[in-house]
């Protein structure tokens, strides 16, 4: 009923999760892990069927209350299971999930628990997949609640005297962060840690002063040993009278360089450009506000007006490109067409001359239109076709138009980097000065600033920067589809920053920054630099 990791059928991940089979396959290859055993993930399944049942009647809360307070059939076994390995326990939510970085600290885990509070553990884990921030995790993957078994590993719980997490890198350097005590602290975003690195020394004197060389030494050897024969490159681990393995996994790779343009020397040339790129992004401002707006969009045009059709849109944008660029309108879209490739290309500058031979636009019928774009961005939000106004910039007039006539349209859960990301961002890197902190997840990424320290009053948004005091597990949904992830505080070993790595979201941490609404951000997770624009107008 419980196998022991010991067990070969532990090594099935389909039948424990990933997270048990891992480490059931280190241990049967002399890896430290601790003993322990695992709750099949089938037995979770009816608590799991009952929790879906309730959860459109009574919400998060009334289904965790249904899966958590519904008995266990085989309370007296597992107990005496708990009760083989010891007086203190540990109990882990272990899901075919894990495997995807994304998911690090979905699901619960209880620790230092007796034999018998492991009934109500069991369930707790099973009970995690219906809180708030699980299910909006599941809801931004696409994956319905309760289609997935959790298993639940069991061990003996260690008091350690420091723990951390450790990553290898193709190259052979060894990362390792550490605390001491618990790493719970550090692995949950609350504490800063203290980091050392080997590549062929090791360096980082306050974790060696806490630890020792010879911990290092051996963290090194085992994430080696692992890596060659089962390609996790990734540990949580915990030191005693002698290291323990509690975790292991594999990190993804992202390049250094995700979304990196060309150096851009002086590039406050570019900053009119970019502000424009901000405020009208994504298909529907590609389509109808760029290719005349980067001319020059003055202040004084934002007031509304009055809306109009589609159509009479379409001929706006037409004749305002056309006003811009001193051409017929086919010509002028065109030739606006080709300035925007350039500018997210390899040789924005051409685009730059470009630029400055452009003519202003007429305010009144750029007011109009932006005016009429705000009615159908306001009509698409309150049909429930988007989120809100600033996702129906995501949406071409076209799909606009669709969805007037009572067409299916939608969004995807992820829009991923956008054509002009990697531009704004290298534009602000550039001309703006940057903050430094540490990095967290590579590449580069820009974004309108989100500050999300309340994560379930509202969504921020897509494509935003997500900024935060502490890198908590909770905020990993609102990450889904981020721009980039700013905090002030934890380190890398943060599961939050597990999750940004997986879903290849720049990321920085240590940097601090003043609330400031309507910031555009760049976050360059290579380098660990944040630079910022203040945006005086808003579409």
């Amino acid at each position: 009923m419980f196998p022991s990791l010991d067990d070969p059928s532990a090594r099935d991940p389909a039948r424990v999760g990933t997270k048990a089979a891992a480490l059931a396959q280190a241990r049967s290859a002399g890896v430290p892990v601790l003993p322990g055993f695992v709750v099949e993930g089938a037995a979770s399944l009816p608590h799991l069927r009952l929790g879906v049942e309730t959860l459109g009647a009574r919400g998060s809360g009334g289904a965790r209350l249904a899966v958590s307070g519904t008995p266990i059939q085989f309370v007296d076994a597992l107990m005496a299971a708990g009760a083989s390995l010891g007086d203190r326990l540990v109990a882990r939510s272990s899901t075919m999930l894990d495997a995807a970085g994304e998911w690090s600290g979905a699901f619960s885990s209880y620790v230092d628990i007796a034999p018998p509070e492991l009934p109500k553990a069991v369930t707790g884990c099973w009970a995690s997949v219906f809180t708030v921030a699980a299910l909006e995790r599941q809801e931004v993957a696409g994956i319905d609640p309760g289609s997935f078994a959790v298993s639940v590993l069991v061990q003996e719980a260690v008091q350690p005297d420091a723990g951390g997490w450790a990553e290898l890198s193709a190259d052979g350097t060894i990362v390792v962060y550490g605390t001491k005590g618990s790493p719970a602290p550090l692995l949950g975003g609350w504490d800063t840690g203290h980091r050392a690195r080997h590549d062929g020394r090791w360096s980082g004197e306050e974790l060696i002063e806490l630890v020792g060389v010879g911990v290092l030494d051996e963290v090194r050897e085992m994430m080696s040993s692992v890596a060659s024969s089962s390609g996790a490159n990734r540990c949580e681990w915990a030191v005693t009278d002698r290291l323990w393995v509690l975790q292991l996994g594999r990190s993804s790779e992202v390049s250094p360089d995700h979304g990196r343009l060309p150096a851009l020397p002086d590039a406050g040339d570019l900053i009119p450009a970019v502000e424009v790129i901000v405020t009208a992004p994504g298909r529907l401002g590609e389509e109808m506000v760029l290719p005349w707006a980067i001319g020059g969009l003055a202040p004084e045009i934002w007031p509304a007006g009055p809306a109009v059709s589609t159509e009479e849109i379409r001929q706006l944008a037409g004749e305002l490109t056309a006003e811009v660029w001193g051409m017929p309108v086919s010509v002028a879209r065109r030739e606006a067409r080709r300035l925007l490739v350039e500018l997210r290309g390899g040789d924005p500058w051409r685009g730059v001359a470009r630029i400055r031979s452009l003519r202003r636009p007429d305010p009144q019928r750029a007011s109009r239109l932006l005016a009429s774009l705000g009615s159908l961005r306001s009509e698409m939000a309150r049909r429930g076709v988007v989120g809100d106004e600033q996702d129906a910039w995501h949406l071409g007039l076209g799909a606009i138009e669709s969805a007037l006539q009572g067409l299916p349209v939608s969004i995807p859960p992820r829009l991923g980097i956008g054509h002009w990301e990697p531009l704004v961002a290298s534009v602000l890197l550039s001309a703006a000065p940057n903050r430094h902190g540490t990095p967290a997840s590579p590449g580069i990424g820009a974004g309108v600033r989100a500050e999300v320290d309340k994560p379930h009053e509202r969504h921020p948004g897509r494509r935003r920067v997500v900024t935060a005091s502490h890198p908590l597990p909770n905020l990993a949904a609102l990450v889904w589809d981020a721009a980039g992830l700013v905090t002030r505080s934890g380190s890398p070993a943060a599961h939050l920053f597990e999750a940004a790595r997986a879903l290849r979201v720049p990321a920085v941490c240590g940097v601090e920054m003043e609330p400031a609404p309507g910031e555009v951000v760049a976050v360059d997770g290579t380098a660990g630099t944040v630079a910022t624009l203040r945006l005086e107008r808003k579409l």
